[in-house]
């Protein structure tokens, strides 16, 4: 299927780095071209483009249980909440500006959230750990550092959760390992 995706007319993705699908079936596509927020229906009919002057840099897109619509930004060092309208509900990291303390983000690429809530963020291209904030942004928690030893990164790229087991996918280590919700290391 080619031609799934409609496109206004002059429009074309540019390296595309994330999509996902929120409970009406409704696509959001990140990319890193023009418009690099879009929203397509289940169809492939392009809706809308959503916020198009807070990116610098695509890099992934989740949605979560309340359709809430989530971003992170290697650009920008930040990882965004946009609600289901597309307005800011919740800024994590600073904007363009990058650091290692639990304020800054340094590259940050994935997000992911438990059923409590809670956001999981990889901080993978310049930090190599894992951020653990509650549902109003809060740290109550960081794990990992550079490195290839148990509960170390390299660049941890990805981050899943599955009720209690965390997992993060490294991607120049070639080993995904497996944490609890507290950041503990799986035997």
């Amino acid at each position: 299927m080619p031609d799934f995706f409609q496109l206004p007319a002059g429009e074309n993705f540019v390296e595309v780095a994330g999509v996902t699908v929120n409970s009406k079936g409704h696509i959001f596509v990140f990319h890193r071209g023009k418009h690099p927020l879009m929203e397509f229906d289940a169809s492939g009919k392009f809706i809308r483009s959503i916020a198009d002057d807070l990116f610098v840099t695509a890099h992934m897109v989740r949605v979560d249980a309340e359709d809430n619509i989530w971003t992170t930004d290697v650009g920008a060092h930040v990882v965004l909440k946009l609600s289901p309208e597309g307005r800011v509900l919740l800024s994590l990291g600073r904007m363009r500006i990058p650091g290692d303390d639990v304020l800054h983000f340094n590259q940050p690429t994935d997000v992911a959230f438990d059923r409590e809530g809670n956001i999981y963020v990889a901080d993978g291209k310049g930090n190599s750990r894992v951020l653990k904030f509650n549902k109003y942004g809060n740290l109550p928690l960081a794990w990992g550092m550079k490195g290839d030893g148990p509960g170390q990164f390299d660049l941890p790229h990805s981050v899943a959760i599955d009720d209690d087991p965390v997992y993060v996918a490294d991607r120049e280590d070639a080993r995904i390992q497996i944490f609890d919700l507290n950041g503990r290391l799986s035997p």
